[in-house]
């Protein structure tokens, strides 16, 4: 049985039981981005004396726009957790989570300061599948994905990709310590996260420190081209009031003028019909050599690929039906007339954005792999007529209502129950029991 007490090779780190897991909170997995280190690419972490107390959870890291402030979060945010089922076995294997939020808002940190709670709270799922969990923080937005390169080539790009591979790196070398097998990392995300794995299955830096992958919603051609990128930069540092001879301020800017700022740069690309997110990973050729949809294939690592039946309802059912048909327009959709046209709509975008795109990776993939479609609702999404839409997934497969949705009915524990297994067989054995595609 793996001991509360874990050494790490940078020091000693005591963890706590916690839900039926020995789970360890709040690792350093690098150095702090601030001050100089902001904008770059990370360093691994310092070593440190004594036994470290890894018994709460850290900060999320800064937000942009989204549905919600994360109340908690700070530029010193790339730490990580491990939930480890409370089970005799070693070498267990090992399943990362990869937080999906538009590459802007999102965390695996604390809900709140005074909070013992995660934002993802991974004891249930880590028992279920009888697996290692380990979620962290990345960098988002500006800091994140912003391309300031052009201006300054101090400010490095892609560094939320960058702290993924950091993560990873840490796990690859250290997960053995908390009885985990080293040798069997399985690495899944959602949304943005799951986009993120893409990108990172052709990564020469990543492609070692995993073996596995599972790829939940990915936004498959949410990048940018390099030209691109320098007009959202542009248009970015307008919103934030910084010009580019005083860049070196940007490093300093409040948590609040990120958030607006952020809010307004996404009400310009959605302005412009385009349904990508506004910080998007840039395609720069070095880090990112070419749109993932089209490196992904090359990949010959197992690979459990999937989508929700209506994706897009998240976003479609936010638009007044009176202002529909100019939404359609905007985004070049072709016209839908009549009862159920919003709907029809939105399975357009879905299958554009999410269906369509993630099938053409598995037709061509080089590995194995297995596909599924998440038609499942749960009573209440039923009954609120929202439909199976993007991320409700995501409290059936880890056990709890994450805000989303209730999930302690019998129907939805079943549905649960038997997503957690197939999940945790794939990361075992790096298959699944199906040929062709799952509904699940």
């Amino acid at each position: 049985m793996t001991e509360l007490i874990v050494t790490t090779e940078y020091g000693q780190a005591e963890g706590i039981v916690r839900d039926g897991c020995r789970c360890w909170f709040g690792l350093p997995f690098a150095k702090a981005p601030i001050g100089d280190l902001a904008f770059r690419h990370p360093q691994k972490p310092e070593s440190w004396e004594g036994v470290y107390k890894a018994v709460k959870g850290r900060a999320n890291p800064i937000q942009g726009h989204g549905h919600k402030k994360y109340g908690y979060t700070d530029r010193d945010c790339l730490y990580l957790n491990v939930f480890r089922p409370d089970v005799e076995e070693e070498d267990l294997p090992v399943m990362v989570w990869i937080f999906g939020g538009s590459y802007c808002t999102g965390g695996a940190g604390l809900k709140s300061a005074d909070s013992e709670e995660l934002e993802y709270e991974m004891a249930k799922f880590a028992r279920d599948t009888k697996t290692i969990v380990v979620t962290f923080n990345y960098r988002l937005n500006m800091e994140g994905f912003l391309n300031l390169s052009y201006i300054d080539p101090s400010f490095e790009m892609n560094n939320g990709l960058y702290d993924q591979i950091a993560a990873l790196g840490f796990v690859r070398e250290n997960i053995g310590a908390f009885g985990g097998d080293s040798g069997n990392v399985t690495v899944f995300g959602q949304s943005a996260g799951a986009a993120c794995i893409l990108a990172l299955m052709t990564h020469p830096d990543a492609v070692p420190l995993f073996d596995k992958a599972v790829v939940q919603s990915a936004c498959v051609d949410s990048f940018w081209n390099i030209e691109e990128s320098k007009k959202m930069t542009e248009a970015f540092l307008k919103y934030i009031g910084i010009g580019k001879a005083d860049i070196a301020k940007i490093r300093t800017v409040s948590a609040e003028d990120v958030f607006e700022a952020a809010r307004k740069l996404k009400k310009k690309v959605m302005g412009m019909g385009d349904v990508r997110c506004a910080f998007s990973p840039v395609i720069d050729g070095m880090t990112i050599k070419d749109y993932p949809s089209k490196l992904a294939a090359s990949c010959d690592k197992p690979l459990l690929m999937g989508t929700n039946q209506q994706e897009a309802n998240l976003f479609v059912n936010e638009i007044p039906d009176i202002l529909m048909p100019f939404a359609a327009r905007k985004f070049h959709l072709a016209p839908e007339h009549g009862k159920g046209a919003k709907s029809r709509y939105s399975d357009q975008v879905t299958q554009s954005i999410y269906r369509g795109p993630a099938r053409a990776i598995a037709s061509a993939y080089k590995g194995d792999v297995w596909t599924y479609e998440y038609t499942y609702q749960t009573p209440a999404i039923r009954q609120s007529g929202a439909g199976c839409f993007h991320a409700s997934e995501l409290p059936v497969l880890f056990g709890y209502d994450l805000g989303i949705t209730p999930v302690d009915d019998p129907e939805t524990e079943k549905i649960g129950d038997l997503m957690r297994s197939i999940w945790g067989e794939f990361a075992r054995t790096g298959k699944c029991a199906w040929t062709g595609n799952r509904v699940i």
